[in-house]
């Protein structure tokens, strides 16, 4: 599959548009009195001297306006914002950040307490009205350094996306450095024009409820903590039997282009990428670019690099559109990526769907969890279950449906990898139409430097009247120096009907499948076809033993009695899906999971106080947890009690507080099923700060 990369062609009018909305601004100098905080609440008033906490300004606008530095002409401030709903009469967005240098958003405030920030307490939304974005911001060097924006504490909903650049509904990062925390973006719109005949510029919707755009060689930079990106949608512009096809869609949760990107403690779910119809048109762009729907939640292209962590990416759908002949491609129901590098650690893929547009030739579907295509990615601790992919039938014919899990394929060019330790690919599955052959259920690797180590993969299917062999992995080929290759080692696959992994043509590179334990499948481990290169060494069987695996539950831990404990091979690994260490007894498991009976616990510190967490394991039946310590002669008990600190089953925190400067504390957490002893942690041995430290305090 090979594609036309649509951000070549739509990059410099992009650029036309943001340069026009800087330079109609550049000259505006600042005409109202500068300070370093503003104040805004919805029952203020923008006089021209609002901004104090006695008379707060009553839009965003106005806040921005008044932290304008006089002797820079650059922002230099923050802006509280009061609980309430935000708007603005704006055809560019509630708020607006065009001018260089440093804004801080925040809300959670009240009009009594303009100190402490409470965003649970005091809900704050920025509102579009489904006619303008929520907040845009722009930077006319393209710099990122020269714009630096922070987000905390506001849920931005019914953003659009201007029609003349549909990107960025919710929220639009155009070359700036932005840090979003503690922020909801809701029921957002980026919308391409419709009748354009496929205009690139404008028939594509991009990044329903966030976007963020850099230029080559100049990325933007976005940090997003503890943020939630929940049912919005980048649709692409339908059009004419007399048009091309429809518009394409990309992201329908956030989009990134020329980007540097990480996010910790993010949830992206129920967003939706809908490329536009053209019904009766030919439903192609120079014979290859069709209708696609791409990243469902999140899309990522040219992307020079991207983090993930702890990222849950939940029933997001990508569509292809509808057309006369060919149907749009959908692509990447959870994520998609495209010519760009980075990592997913700790994170959930689950739900996903994935699935083509309608036509005489119906849409295929690629990737319901995951679609990568000429990326490098790596993927540690990370569940991909219960997506789906979809084909559709065709008068003439339909399309096919690879990859339920994951889907991969280079682009001509540009080399795909994926490295992956401690994953788990399950429950997923992938569907094909009329006259096409679904594959790869679990995953789907074309043209790929493919590495599995201590993977578990499980119970996915294949769908459709030519299902067949592959429906945990298909591993295949389109010429002989790209076919997929690599290792797949130390791992478990179980429960497939038919043969579970499926080495298709000779094209297919050298695949070495080692010490993986078979269990419950169809015969035999790997059907090898037509001078494919896959072997097969040290395999073994025997039931692994999972906690509960397929519907509802879908969890596939291991138990103490698991054919998988200790019998991993040449494997490094010091840590599993959870964290916990490896090797628990002898060597190591097989599989994502190490059977433990360890409590991972972790540790911060603050003058005379340290933090516990801790996680519980989850084949262990705790009832109750006992925080055991000791301390050096003359040291003082914690003010929580002494040892040992008996703690409910629910617990995972504990902050033992007014300990002794300069004493040594040992500190264990021990797991209970009523009294007896079922699982602890290591032991942590630390020393109390001698010096007190100065923080301020923020409540967020």
């Amino acid at each position: 599959m090979q594609r036309i990369l649509p951000w070549q062609r739509t990059f410099l009018p992009l650029l036309v548009i943001v340069c026009v909305a800087c330079a109609s601004l550049l000259a505006s100098p600042p005409v109202f009195a500068y300070s370093s905080i503003v104040h805004v609440a919805p029952s203020g008033a923008d006089s021209p001297a609002c901004g104090s906490p006695d008379q707060p300004c009553a839009s965003i606008e106005a806040g921005l306006e008044r932290i304008v530095n006089p002797a820079t002409g650059r922002y230099a401030g923050e802006i509280r914002l009061a609980a309430g709903t935000y708007t603005y009469p704006s055809d560019r967005a509630v708020a607006f950040i065009w001018r260089k240098g440093v804004v801080t958003l925040r809300g959670g405030y009240t009009t009594t307490n303009w100190d402490t920030s409470n965003p649970t307490a005091n809900v704050t939304i920025i509102d579009g009205q489904n006619v303008r974005r929520g907040i845009w911001m722009t930077n006319s060097t393209f710099d990122a350094a020269q714009c630096l924006v922070t987000i905390e504490g506001v849920t931005v909903t019914r953003g659009r996306a201007r029609s003349d650049d549909p990107s960025g509904g919710g929220i639009l990062n155009d070359s700036c450095t932005l840090t979003l925390r503690h922020v909801t973006i809701t029921d957002s719109v980026a919308r391409g024009q419709d009748n354009t005949n496929a205009n690139p510029a404008t028939s594509p919707g991009s990044g329903g409820g966030l976007a963020v755009r850099g230029v080559p060689g100049k990325p933007a930079v976005a940090t997003l903590e503890h943020v939630t990106i929940r049912k919005n949608q980048a649709i692409g512009g339908n059009d004419s039997p007399s048009a091309r096809r429809g518009g394409i869609a990309s992201g329908g949760g956030w989009f990134a282009i020329h980007a540097h990107v990480q996010a910790t403690d993010v949830r992206v779910e129920e967003n939706v990428a809908r490329a536009g119809d053209a019904p009766g048109s030919p439903g192609v762009t120079d014979g290859i670019q069709f209708a696609d729907g791409l990243g469902g939640g999140i899309f990522f292209v040219l992307t020079p690099s991207f983090e993930l962590n702890n990222v849950q990416v939940v029933n997001n759908r990508a569509e292809g559109g509808d057309a006369g002949e060919q149907g749009g491609l959908g692509l990447g129901g959870g994520i998609g990526i495209e010519l760009s590098s980075g990592s997913i650690r700790n994170s959930t893929v689950r739900g996903n769907v994935a699935i083509g547009g309608a036509g005489a030739k119906g849409g295929a579907g690629h990737g319901g969890g995951i679609f990568s295509t000429g990326s490098t990615v790596t993927m540690e601790s990370v569940q991909v279950l219960q997506n789906t992919v979809t084909g559709v039938n065709g008068s003439t014919i339909g399309g096919n449906g690879g990859g339920g899990g994951i889907y991969l394929i280079t682009t001509p060019g540009n080399a795909s990898v994926l490295n992956a330790s401690n994953i788990v690919i399950a429950g997923n599955v992938a569907q094909s139409a009329n006259g096409t052959m679904p594959t790869g259920g679990g995953l789907d690797c074309v043209d790929t430097q493919l590495t599995l180590r201590h993977a578990t993969i499980a119970g996915n299917t294949l769908q459709g009247p030519l299902a067949g062999v592959g429906p945990a992995i298909r591993l295949v080929g389109t010429a002989p120096s790209v076919g997929c290759r690599g290792e797949i080692s130390n791992s478990i696959i179980a429960d497939h009907a038919g043969s579970p992994v499926y080495g298709a043509g000779s094209q297919t590179g050298l695949v070495t499948i080692r010490r993986v334990l078979f269990f419950n499948n169809g015969s035999p481990n790997v059907t090898v076809e037509s001078g494919a290169q896959v072997t097969e060494q040290n395999s073994f069987s025997g039931d692994p033993q999972f906690v509960a695996p397929g519907a509802p539950n879908f969890d596939y831990h291991i138990q103490s009695g698991s054919a998988a404990v200790n019998q991993a091979l040449d494997s490094d690994l010091s840590t599993d899906l959870d964290d916990q260490k490896r090797p628990s007894g002898s060597a190591r498991d097989v599989g994502a999971d190490e059977y433990s009976t360890e409590i991972p616990l972790s540790f911060s510190r603050i003058p005379r106080c340290v933090t516990l967490s801790w996680r519980k394991p989850p084949v262990l039946p705790i009832t109750a947890y006992r925080v055991e310590y000791t301390q050096s002669p003359g040291a003082a008990d914690a003010i929580q009690g002494s040892s040992p600190i008996i703690l409910s089953d629910a617990a995972t925190t504990l902050t033992l507080s007014s300990l002794t400067r300069g004493a040594t504390y040992t500190i264990t957490v021990v797991g209970l099923n009523g009294t007896t002893e079922v699982g602890r942690s290591e032991s942590i041995t630390l020393m109390i700060w001698e010096h007190e430290v100065s923080l301020p305090l923020v409540v967020r």
